[in-house]
């Protein structure tokens, strides 16, 4: 009896240990994963840039276990991060980091760059940033590398099966359109610059397409006009605003059909729209139900109204005691604990939360 139970126990181990590694258990090698996008998804890029759209400083980080700034704007972990934990890889070092070289490179890059849009203008209120033709020109160069250390035929094949991951476009709206430095908002209507902005993203995945991509996650734009930078200058009472809102509604309306027709039309390509707005505005709409308890409308740091001044996230700002309580970070980034919600959607969810299949699915192919 107390060899069974022996047995039996390291049996459930070792259940649990393979949970979070799906992919393994099925005996494949998990696929190498690319991050490009904006500062959602940038894990420190802009620290080796000047720029003045920065996370490498305190409160930023403070409830990783080692408590360390890292350029990640979030308390803790990002949807990227997420996705490794599950898939049980290394995390994708920053693209400028010199650590980012040799065999770290077979494990994916992330490229992503806070203030980036699809628009090369986009973010240029913050001086540096690394825009999108500067992030596939990065990831031409991490092709050449892997080429280099596992000879063509290995290197076509892993930027192949890897997976890429793409989430931009808030910034073309919040620092780019709406932003009263620049003159785009009286030289396009709303339904002008969608056009543009739709256009010119689906050249830039074909684009990626040319370069080897074939399995594509691409994020459509979070509820912005819930964002605290939103709320603080156009919002009366907290709610959220519906006018900044309808842009993003109206990109993501937009931007399915357009990853549809690209699938159709490149052979081998797959492309999953994550439903990142429904989601978050779902927890936004019935927080405690996800059990947030401090206002929705208020960033856990920050300093202004709602904490919603840009860039005011530092240790003379405000800090919520419990960040598990508040669903965004800073005047524009969500909790780890959204980041959470919004990846076990991506990885296990209906169609609702992602489509045509989950991510889950897409690893285990």
């Amino acid at each position: 009896m107390k060899g069974q139970l022996i047995v039996l126990l390291i049996g459930v181990v070792m259940a649990v240990a393979l949970s979070g590694t799906c992919v393994e258990a099925q005996g494949k090698k998990p696929p190498a994963t690319f991050i490009l996008g904006d500062s959602l998804v940038d894990v420190g890029n802009n620290n080796y840039i000047f720029t003045l759209a920065a996370a490498n400083h305190k409160p930023y980080g403070i409830d990783r276990a080692d408590k360390v700034a890292t350029g990640r704007f979030c308390n803790g972990k990002i949807i990227p991060d997420l996705v490794n934990d599950y898939l049980g890889t290394p995390y994708p070092l920053p693209v400028l980091a010199p650590e980012a070289a040799g065999t770290n490179l077979l494990n994916g890059v992330n490229y992503a760059s806070a203030g980036a849009g699809i628009l090369e203008e986009t973010g240029s209120i913050f001086i540096g940033r690394v825009t999108m033709s500067q992030q596939f020109g990065y990831f031409q160069k991490t092709k050449e590398q892997i080429q280099g250390l596992i000879g063509q035929p290995a290197a076509t094949q892993l930027i192949n099966n890897a997976v890429y991951a793409f989430t931009v476009g808030g910034n073309d709206y919040i620092n780019n359109y709406m932003a009263v430095t620049t003159s785009t908002k009286r030289r396009y209507t709303p339904p002008q610059y969608q056009d543009l902005l739709i256009n010119t993203y689906r050249g830039q995945l074909k684009t990626a397409y040319g370069l080897g991509m074939r399995k594509f996650i691409i994020s459509n734009m979070g509820p912005i006009g819930c964002a605290p930078s939103v709320l603080s200058s156009k919002s009366q009472a907290g709610e959220c605003v519906t006018e900044v809102n309808n842009y993003a509604l109206g990109f993501n309306a937009a931007l399915k059909p357009m990853l549809e027709s690209l699938q159709a039309e490149l052979p081998g390509s797959i492309f999953l729209y994550a439903n990142a707005f429904d989601i978050v505005r779902g927890i936004v709409a019935d927080p405690l139900k996800f059990g947030f308890t401090d206002p929705v409308t208020t960033a856990c740091c920050g300093v202004g109204k709602y904490n919603g001044i840009d860039g005011a996230c530092r240790t003379i700002g405000n800090l919520c005691a419990d960040r598990s309580k508040s669903v965004f970070w800073d005047a524009f980034h969500p909790t780890e604990k959204v980041n959470r919600i919004c990846n076990e959607k991506f990885l296990h969810g209906g169609t609702d939360a992602i489509s045509p299949m989950n991510l889950a699915t897409l690893l285990a192919m």
